[in-house]
């Protein structure tokens, strides 16, 4: 109980912090900031018209009004200091919790437990955003605003539906029929969507009988509602998603439309997709025993459940971790495991394999099937990858035509196309098959990258010549988002020399004409409400850069059309006036691939592009990569990923433990 944490305490300091710089600049803003001392700025005063007449802006700045305004602060920044205090002594969480599952404060302690979690991810994306801001050469803080604030309601929903399926402010827990786990009869599910028929989605022909015991696995394209199939079992679409559900869906004999997530927590649990947003606690320990606790049950008994736990996952040794420092892979099995706290007779997974290099894969896949097939539970898995699963999987379901089609044992679906080729939206074909490099392009020297007293990339070398398609592998945890942001940002050790010259003695706004980077989570790169808008702002800060017009306005809408094998902008004007996270995920990197490009960089940096893309979509990503490296353009990217690699390179590099090697050279025909 008793344990002291930093990072409480650091969180609580910065948001202290904030507000007082805060209180400040709104003094200035509104009238100045005049009570004696030195005058440091006589700005004029503005004063308002209409119904606003009374209120004027700026004015006289003077180090007294400073003072005074920082002052009249620091009530409220020494209170939200000395929660941060508390908090790093003693996990206050634990007190909102219990008042979460009674008494009359019920609703507020639910809301500050959720506030209080998303606060460091608030944190984080300021973080985050700030180094996407500069990847894309953005210098307006206000432009900033609104991925942070879309990637904290995106914590923020996450959470709350995490704690939901974990039984968080239960006040009753519906009893469980062991051997009827998933029960479906005549049912459907459907969204309407708030652009009416346009965007309204429906599933129907569900009737299922899943038995404990069994792993069945569900596939389909991106969007054909994989997570709302899984969903629908948990109770998530019903409860908390505003899904539609119609006939009958029954999960461990509880009527699923009658019975809200938190209350059959204590025999369903689920793995979300993106784990990391779903985690509540700071340390393995707490995130494994969350459910247990949050339902009062005594810490003796929680710890002895939690080590149950981990040692059947073989992951005891990370027990005392804190969630930030886990690998992708750990993280997975983290899930996995806060998911099986509760021995649950239906585990509901999503996409467990979408980040994972291959030992990781082959560890998550046996414990899945251990847990089917001889803890008798009934699991049930979504993913694109199928591979993995021949041989251990019971049975599949495949999402096709807004109809499920169930395959027996000894059946499933038909694998898809292969990775040589792409069908573009246009008719056409793109053979995967890069062209030779031309000639020396970019030296990279002995860069190293130190991650405290640890070089997490060390002492690298590589040449990369015009032309190239160089996939860059590596197991989870190798260092090569490390490496991709070195090259890219230029602030480690040793040197980035792109077509002559340095990229660290280039300002800033021009470095992205020597090296551009898509991160893993581009769509921190994404900051307007249409990809219309995306377009003409990336235009416009070229222009700004350059001090000239650098042409048609339309020359990243242009580009982005391209990419998607598309031919003009008038093919892609469907897409033009949708927000970009409506798009797919392998349109939305093809965008923010577009407006890395506007700058021309010579060096063109992709990290983990195939990521939780289905076959289709790994397709239109390859046919991209392809377009984009070109005579005056190198291409690298980071994947696990190993056939879209062999595919699609013109080699291979693998870095493990920091360190850089060539894979031999594929054997083309």
């Amino acid at each position: 109980m008793f344990r002291f944490r930093f990072a409480p305490l650091r969180a609580a300091a910065l948001l202290a912090v904030a507000f007082v710089g805060f209180r400040v600049l709104y003094r200035v803003a509104f009238g100045g900031a005049s009570g004696g001392g030195l005058l440091l700025l006589d700005l004029p005063r503005l004063p308002l018209g209409g119904p606003f007449h009374h209120i004027a802006l700026l004015g006289p700045v003077t180090t007294g009004g400073l003072a005074q305004a920082a002052l009249s602060a620091l009530p409220v920044a020494l209170v939200i200091l000395g929660f941060g205090v508390l908090n790093a002594l003693v996990d206050v969480r634990r007190f909102f919790a219990r008042g979460a599952n009674r008494g009359p404060l019920r609703a507020l302690s639910r809301s500050l437990v959720i506030a209080w979690a998303t606060f460091p991810a608030l944190i984080e994306s300021v973080r985050r955003v700030r180094t996407a801001g500069t990847l894309r050469g953005e210098r307006s803080t206000p432009s900033l605003l609104v991925p942070v604030f879309e990637q904290t309601v995106e914590r923020a929903l996450c959470l709350a539906a995490s704690m939901e399926v974990r039984g968080f402010a239960a006040t009753r827990a519906a009893p469980a029929v062991c051997a009827r786990p998933v029960v479906m009869t005549d049912a459907a599910l459907g969204f309407e969507g708030p652009g009416g028929d346009e965007h309204a989605w429906h599933l129907g022909g569900l009737t299922l009988d899943l038995a404990p015991g069994t792993l069945t696995v569900i596939v389909g394209s991106t969007g054909s509602g994989k997570t709302s199939l899984l969903h629908s079992m948990s109770g998530l679409f019903q409860h908390f998603d505003d899904g539609r559900q119609h006939g009958w869906i029954e999960v461990g004999g509880a009527d699923r439309a009658a019975t809200p997530p938190r209350e059959t927590a204590g025999f369903v649990g689920l793995v979300t997709q993106n784990v990391r947003l779903s985690f509540v606690a700071e340390t393995v320990q707490d995130e494994i025993g969350f459910a247990l606790a949050v339902r009062g049950v005594a810490p003796l008994i929680v710890e002895q459940r939690v080590h149950e736990v981990a040692e059947l996952l073989q992951i005891s040794h990370l027990l005392g971790r804190g969630i930030e420092a886990l690998s992708a892979g750990e993280a997975s099995l983290v899930a996995i495991g806060a998911a099986l706290i509760n021995r649950p007779i239906l585990l509901l997974v999503d996409e467990p394999l979408a980040d994972l290099d291959s030992p990781a894969r082959e560890r998550v896949v046996r414990v899945l099937e251990r847990l089917a097939h001889r803890a008798r539970v009934c699991v049930v898995v979504a993913e694109h990858n199928t591979r993995e699963w021949v041989g251990a999987a019971d049975a599949w379901l495949e999402l096709r035509g807004a109809r499920v089609h169930a395959f027996g044992p000894g059946e499933r679906p038909r694998a898809p196309a292969g990775a040589e080729t792409a069908a573009l939206p246009g008719g056409s074909t793109v053979i995967l098959a890069a062209a030779a490099p031309v000639g020396p392009l970019a030296s990279i020297r002995h860069l190293t990258v130190l991650h405290g007293t640890e070089r997490v990339v060390d002492d690298v070398s590589l040449d990369l010549s015009a032309g190239d398609l160089v996939a860059l592998a590596g197991r989870n945890g190798a260092g090569k988002s490390s490496l991709l942001r070195a090259i890219a940002l230029s602030a480690v050790r040793g040197s980035v020399i792109v077509a002559g010259r340095d990229v660290a003695e280039l300002r800033p706004r021009d470095r992205r004409t020597a090296v551009a980077l898509v991160p893993e989570n581009f769509d921190d790169l994404l900051f307007a409400v249409t990809v219309a808008a995306e377009c003409r702002r990336a235009d416009r800060r070229l222009t700004a850069a350059s001090g000239t017009r650098t042409g048609s306005e339309a020359g990243t809408a242009v580009r982005f059309a391209t990419l998607l094998g598309l031919g003009t902008v008038l093919e892609a004007a469907h897409l033009m006036r949708r927000h970009p996270r409506d798009l797919s995920a392998g349109e939305r990197l093809c965008l923010v691939m577009a407006i890395q490009l506007a700058a021309e960089p010579r060096v063109l940096l992709v990290d983990e592009p195939t990521r939780g893309l289905d076959p289709g979509a790994r397709m239109l990503v390859a046919a991209a990569l392809l377009r984009a490296s070109n005579a005056a353009t190198a291409v690298m990217f980071a994947t696990h990923d190993r056939d879209f690699a062999r595919s699609l390179a013109t080699r291979t590099v693998v870095l493990a433990a920091g360190r850089l090697r060539a894979e031999p050279e594929p054997v083309r025909p």
